[in-house]
């Protein structure tokens, strides 16, 4: 900036703070700092004390710790008090996850001095309660900047029950355009008993193919489920050999047990399992039984 003169010490400093700061945010940060310092030197020559002066005086928490630390200040006052620990939290729903993910963003040499500030401020928001995703949500909104409130806010749609890592590791192993699309989606289905929307999100994201795409895909296709299945999975074959070999009234003895309990299975008909032999065939939980062994099982699971 023309109206800042700095001394060589000032300008090594100032270069040294900015390294701190996260590269995506570096252009859009280092005039408004540039500015901010002009006016606080008032024409005097920029010293390395003056920086750190700046820092220590100007800059909101919880940047200011963090920028501090990475440039080898010390708090004002001596050693500063640890911020309360993540164990000492009570979390309530995905907060901690939450809470975790949003710190990703953040560099790894400034992540510790992050960490406990935005701690301190999810533990007065909680207010001696459980810290909730609103409190995590509304430090997003009140304290990130973009782009990084936007890719923290992203990240969260994706969150759910289930492993979002898992998702990506799966898309890892299939790298190409669309075409690999219904590998994925069998891989997740097989891993996690359907096709949930958060993994849906991310294969958009990861994929760059609309959301409309992928679910017109999942619809289309009767080997993949969008919700969540019950604790037990019981497929029937409707094919014409265990059709003809009563694979019909299995149905109708299930439907009608299902009727009054229906949360302890999910009954799905499809159009052949494969396995004429022990016609009529179904498949329960993943393990094909034959008509004596399959009624065996379901006199189990359905009372």
């Amino acid at each position: 900036m023309s109206d800042i003169k700095w001394l060589p010490d000032g300008q090594k400093m100032f270069d040294k703070l900015m390294s701190a700061v996260p590269e995506a945010m570096r252009d859009a940060i280092r005039p408004k700092l540039e500015q901010m310092l002009a006016g606080k030197v008032a024409g005097q020559p920029v010293s390395a004390d003056l920086v750190k002066k700046f820092v220590s005086e100007d800059l909101p928490e919880p940047q200011r710790s963090a920028l501090m630390a990475a440039i080898g200040m010390k708090p004002a006052g001596g050693a500063a008090k640890p911020a309360a620990p993540a164990a000492t939290a009570t979390w309530q729903g995905k907060a901690q996850d939450m809470f975790e993910r949003m710190l990703k963003e953040v560099p790894d040499m400034m992540r510790e001095v992050f960490r406990g500030k935005l701690m301190q401020i999810a533990l007065q928001k909680a207010a001696g309660g459980a810290v909730t995703e609103d409190h995590i949500l509304s430090i997003v909104k009140e304290i990130v900047p973009d782009p990084f409130r936007t890719t923290i806010l992203k990240a969260f749609a994706t969150m759910g029950d289930i492993d979002v890592t898992k998702v990506e590791e799966i898309i890892e192993k299939n790298p190409g355009g669309q075409e690999t699309l219904i590998t994925i989606m069998h891989a997740v289905q097989d891993m996690f008993g359907y096709v949930p929307r958060q993994a849906l999100i991310i294969i958009s994201q990861k994929k760059n193919v609309f959301m409309s795409t992928l679910y017109r895909l999942a619809t289309s296709y009767a080997a993949f489920r969008l919700d969540k299945p019950a604790a037990n999975v019981i497929t029937v074959c409707n094919g014409t050999c265990c059709q003809v070999k009563g694979g019909g009234k299995i149905v109708k003895a299930i439907e009608a047990k299902l009727a009054g309990n229906g949360a302890k299975a999910t009954l799905e008909k499809v159009r052949c399992l494969g396995c004429c032999d022990v016609s009529p065939a179904v498949m329960i939980n993943g393990e094909v039984l034959g008509a004596a062994a399959a009624q065996a099982k379901l006199a189990e699971i359905l009372g």
